[in-house]
């Protein structure tokens, strides 16, 4: 396993062979896990090592536990997943693969320009349950609660209380009677009013939330919001 700096790439070697039945590495990985992980496999055929073809068409597919299947392929428009290099397999474990715990197999084929079968070999992807069992909380940064907040904000209103109130579509899936040091800090920091020395009352807002604030002429808050840039 190699660790490279800058944005994290963990490189987790294997070996394979094509010729003798062996039980198929096990790649732990973290619920979540971001794009981070890339396996780096090393082919054999016997005691030789197998020479992949310049021209090869690499591929890895697999189910999650949950039935939904991923398929990833060197001839994708914008490929980004799957490589050859220094004659090493090189593919990425990607979100889609580790947003569901649980342990399954992933296949590896690699096909001529005529889509027949070089060489094929599978590997078992062991993804580790999160503590939090919600990888959009469990990653997420003040700015990024804010952003997904406005992304999905479709009503504001006033409160008998005279408290002001967002509905937001923001897919952070935080559940009633959740706690969240962040969530707690967007509740108090992103609406604050004041009231300035000519008596108007004011109101100011995270920027990224989008959230315009005006008055009609009957004196009632107008609040625009999801509004094109």
């Amino acid at each position: 396993m190699s660790v490279t700096n800058g944005s994290l790439s963990i490189y987790q070697d294997v070996e394979v062979s094509l010729t003798r039945q062996q039980i198929p590495p096990v790649i732990h990985v973290k619920q979540f896990d971001h794009m981070a992980r890339k396996i780096r496999c090393a082919i054999y055929g016997g005691d030789t090592e197998y020479t992949i073809p310049l021209s090869a068409i690499l591929t890895y597919s697999g189910s999650r536990p949950d039935g939904r299947l991923f398929h990833y392929s060197s001839e994708a428009l914008d490929n980004n997943k799957i490589a050859l290099q220094d004659n090493r397999l090189i593919f990425t474990v990607t979100d889609f693969m580790t947003a569901v715990s649980g342990r399954y197999p992933v296949d590896v084929i690699l096909l001529d320009e005529d889509g027949d079968v070089l060489s094929a070999f599978s590997l078992t992807l062991y993804v580790e349950r999160s503590a939090s069992g919600n990888g959009k909380i469990a990653a997420a940064t003040y700015a990024a609660i804010i952003r997904a907040i406005g992304a999905g904000v479709y009503e504001c209103f006033i409160t008998e209380p005279g408290n002001f109130g967002v509905e937001s579509d923001d897919g952070l899936d935080y559940k009633a009677g959740s706690e969240s040091a962040l969530v707690d800090r967007v509740c108090t920091e992103m609406v604050s009013s004041s009231i300035d020395e000519g008596g108007y009352f004011n109101f100011e807002t995270d920027d990224r939330l989008g959230l315009v604030f005006s008055m009609d002429s009957d004196g009632h808050l107008i609040v625009d919001y999801g509004e094109e840039d």
